[in-house]
């Protein structure tokens, strides 16, 4: 029941939405409200992405904040044992690594299946970036994936997913990004994960 009530009450206000919108129309039918639902929905939908990516000067990187009371050296120790990274070290406060990953293995991990995915996708690649703290939290930057790919116009993430600054609008590219979103939030699943990116 309490469902049901928590339900109607949604109901009401998304009809009460209907008639200040058209003051004309006296009564709302099940369509139209569902239709206006589903605008709202996808609206919403539009300006929520659900992926840790984001677009600074042109340039395609992944970010996500993380809650932890390890240290630099610590969390450093801890990745390294974690990954085949071909460079990992400390400058300062932050750790700033490169990272080889292999799409049947590590990709596949998270949905990766060859003729379901792009070709440049097929030989691996590597991605760069660093870790930074602040307090008791620490900052991943995903700051490039290069792609092992021998064919034209495909060298890099960048390559593959933007277009004149922006987000490329197609099934290919929403996979490509959800395929590494998934993948980079396992590589950093031993830092407690917190919804909030404030840095």
């Amino acid at each position: 029941m309490h469902f049901i009530d928590k339900r109607s009450d949604k109901l009401d206000k998304i009809q009460f939405l209907y008639k200040f919108v058209f003051p004309n129309h006296k009564a709302i039918s099940m369509k139209s409200l569902l239709i206006l639902t589903a605008f709202a929905l996808s609206s919403f939908a539009v300006f929520s992405p659900s992926h840790n990516f984001k677009i600074e000067s042109n340039n395609l990187i992944w970010q996500k904040v993380y809650d932890s009371d390890q240290t630099v050296h610590e969390l450093y120790e801890s990745l390294r044992s974690h990954g085949n990274y071909e460079k990992i070290y400390i400058v300062r406060e932050e750790i700033i690594f490169i990272f080889n990953f292999d799409s049947n293995n590590e990709l596949g991990a998270h949905g990766y299946r060859r003729g379901s995915y792009p070709s440049y996708l097929k030989p691996g690649g590597k991605y760069t970036g660093y870790l930074q703290k602040k307090n008791d939290r620490y900052r991943v930057t995903i700051t490039g994936v290069n792609f092992n790919w021998n064919g034209d116009l495909v060298e890099n993430i960048d390559d593959a997913t933007l277009k004149k600054g922006e987000l490329r609008d197609n099934t290919r590219t929403k996979k490509v990004i959800q395929l590494f979103d998934r993948f980079f939030n396992s590589k950093f699943s031993l830092i407690k994960d917190t919804n909030d990116n404030n840095w």
